[in-house]
């Protein structure tokens, strides 16, 4: 599902993202969902000589000569978006969806402006990077044919993708000039100059910023199911035992006893006694029995979804020194990511496009 792309023209600042992109974006969604279920009968349905629909993509950003299409942004999108709405187990907003858009736009202009200047990091020549780059390219179409079967099926399955071989390696272009610009400006870096950075000074400094990591009491989250009435202590129980057969969500047990009230990413410290010290004995996957409350109505029952039992750890563990380890490389490769998205940002200009008019980045 795309949208009409509309002539380009400048215009005053606005925000980078439409709010009828999140719309229609928020409809593609739901239209795909729906599609499976009905694409077999409208196929059986329909008649050779209905009109067909052509749609049109349009461009959010440039950046240089490369344009970011709204079909790839929503392409993006669409995955983290899905993902978020399983993890929630609920339809985002469109504000939701407005901010995803938004964070996945500026993470796809950094990714091509990285990719834009990539041949200028390192010591690799520009055309050496070019060669490498064309090598690259070409086996990534003979594995491609490879899988396939031969070339008719490669073109085939293109488009059915609604792609050419042309547009699919113009993606794969940015995408390895991405990979070999954090190659170069990152973790070549990393490897040259580990021991300026990763000091025994700055690892016990991280120690010290992350001490909570490693020295801290039993910690736990859960799903609750509360109960009130006459039945509330014989409705709990049975509801302990079900939710220990089965991989339910507080939601999923609820809605097999009305009336019963879920909480899902409960903290054990904001529960009643009892109820906490059952959380924080884990492990994760312990379903509480019926457990009442001290104003004799209200019953419960929980499930311990997350558990990080209790440490004490001190810098001088190997363990911990390999753990704290890793935080600080960590932190030194997204300050190096940071360093290099500024030179490329020196490297590259960059305009979103919102109804057709060009505006600047904010």
């Amino acid at each position: 599902c795309r949208p009409h792309h509309r002539a380009m023209q400048h215009g005053p600042t606005a925000a980078p993202v439409p709010a009828t992109l999140s719309r229609l974006l928020a409809v593609c969604l739901a239209a795909g969902a729906a599609a499976g279920a009905t694409a077999q009968a409208a196929a059986g349905s329909a008649q050779e000589d209905a009109p067909k629909r052509l749609f049109v993509d349009g461009v959010v950003a440039t950046v240089n000569d490369s344009t970011i299409l709204q079909s790839k942004l929503f392409t993006t999108a669409a995955g983290t978006i899905r993902s978020a709405q399983a993890q929630q187990g609920r339809e985002l907003s469109l504000a939701e969806i407005d901010r995803q858009l938004r964070q996945d736009l500026l993470a796809l202009i950094n990714r091509y402006k990285m990719a834009q200047s990539a041949k200028s990091f390192g010591e690799m020549t520009p055309d050496r990077i070019e060669q490498v780059l064309r090598a690259e390219l070409e086996r990534e179409k003979q594995d491609q044919v490879r899988d396939l079967g031969s070339y008719l099926a490669l073109s085939r399955e293109l488009e059915r993708q609604g792609r050419t071989w042309q547009t699919y390696a113009e993606e794969q272009r940015v995408e390895k000039l991405h990979d070999f610009a954090e190659q170069l400006a990152v973790f070549d870096r990393l490897r040259k100059q580990s021991s300026l950075y990763l000091t025994p000074r700055m690892l016990r400094e991280t120690y010290e910023q992350r001490r909570d990591l490693f020295v801290h009491p039993a910690m736990a989250e859960v799903a609750m199911v509360s109960f009130r009435g006459d039945r509330a202590a014989e409705q709990a129980q049975a509801a302990a035992e079900l939710w220990r057969q089965e991989d339910f969500t507080s939601r999923d047990v609820a809605a097999r006893f009305p009336g019963s009230l879920p909480l899902r990413n409960v903290r054990a410290k904001s529960l009643p006694p009892p109820l906490a010290a059952f959380a924080l004995a884990g492990p994760a996957g312990a379903v509480s029995d019926a457990m009442p409350r001290g104003d004799g109505q209200t019953v419960d029952v929980v499930k311990v979804m997350r558990y990080l039992p209790a440490r004490d750890g001190r810098f001088e563990d190997p363990a911990v020194q390999e753990e704290v380890r890793r935080i600080a490389q960590l932190q030194v490769v997204a300050e190096f990511r940071a360093q290099a998205l500024d030179r490329a940002g020196d490297r590259t200009e960059v305009w979103i496009y919102q109804n057709g008019r060009r505006i600047s980045p904010p």
